[in-house]
């Protein structure tokens, strides 16, 4: 049977990154929600943007947490925090914590979504395969899961910012020459909607996700953003080490007392993509929407449209 929104509990975690919270307006009709945060402010944020949902700070490398959070849940969306030192672990306490609940379909869970990544094989990426050691522990659970595997986010482009500077410079990760297949977090969001209430349907599936019909490297990126913005997007290649710096950055607001695991999971992918890039196909993704994904062009019209009106 489908999800019943009207009376099935949901869990979400990292309930305050990117995925959940382009997710979480797309989920009104959810009268149960429950929200793992890791720290007071994103409780607090989340509690006042949706004050019907249960909201728990907690750390999740815990069995006991796990078990508490996932206690009477029938659908959970599991996103693991990216470069975690011990996000492998993390997620097969959550998948132990849900057999619980599940006991052999005679529990309260009815669904497990696991949030991966595109080309999770790619073990020379500590990220990946993190994630792929968390999917084959949830494939031998006996739980009713989905794995979803999305690439690298059209949205980690600052297009706001890029938009506001006269003189707007790009300041790139990795190779501006490489071919990316990339994804629209709406259209992640939409995807994860789908599962999450047609349920059965995609039960036992692993789904890889991009947008993207074309690749394309940084370089087409910032053309198109040139052209829609009527001035020339410069790119300025990063020096490995501040590229390292730019994403730890970006995930935890500092360099200073971060885990060195984390750097090195850092290190590894900056690597990666700067010399392979990360391809996949968008086929899976529009087949289980039924429409066309958001092509980059589109994306970004969107996104300056957006600011217009919050500006």
């Amino acid at each position: 049977m489908p999800a019943d929104p009207a009376a099935d509990l949901l869990l979400i975690t990292s309930a305050s990154g990117k995925q959940a919270s382009t997710l979480l307006p797309l989920l009104s009709g959810w009268k149960n929600l429950r929200l793992a945060v890791k720290s007071s402010a994103s409780k607090e944020r989340l509690q006042q943007q949706h004050p019907h949902a249960e909201v728990i700070q907690t750390d999740l490398y815990s069995p006991s947490n796990c078990a508490s959070l996932l206690k009477g849940v029938n659908v959970v969306i599991h996103v693991g925090p990216s470069y975690h030192p011990h996000e492998a672990a993390l997620g097969k306490m959550m998948i132990d914590a849900a057999v619980t609940e599940y006991q052999n379909g005679q529990g309260t869970l009815r669904h497990f979504i696991l949030s991966s990544v595109l080309n999770s094989q790619l073990s020379k990426m500590m990220n990946h395969d993190c994630k792929k050691e968390v999917e084959e522990y949830i494939m031998e659970s006996g739980l009713p899961y989905t794995i979803l595997q999305p690439s690298t986010m059209m949205d980690n482009i600052p297009i706001g910012m890029l938009a506001q500077q006269e003189s707007p410079v790009f300041k790139a990760a990795w190779s501006t020459d490489l071919k990316f297949s990339m994804l629209a977090l709406k259209d992640l969001a939409a995807v994860m909607k789908t599962v999450l209430e047609e349920r059965e349907k995609h039960f036992y599936a692993q789904y890889p996700l991009t947008s993207t019909n074309t690749p394309l490297t940084f370089g087409d990126a910032m053309s198109v953003i040139s052209k829609k913005l009527g001035k020339e997007v410069k790119i300025e290649h990063l020096q490995y080490k501040d590229a390292v710096n730019g994403l730890l950055i970006r995930l935890y607001g500092t360099t200073e007392g971060v885990d060195p695991r984390s750097k090195d999971a850092a290190q590894r992918m900056v690597l990666f993509y700067d010399n392979r890039g990360l391809i996949g196909n968008s086929n899976v993704l529009e087949w289980v929407l039924g429409r066309k994904a958001l092509q980059f062009d589109e994306w970004v019209q969107r996104k300056l449209e957006e600011n217009k009106k919050t500006s």
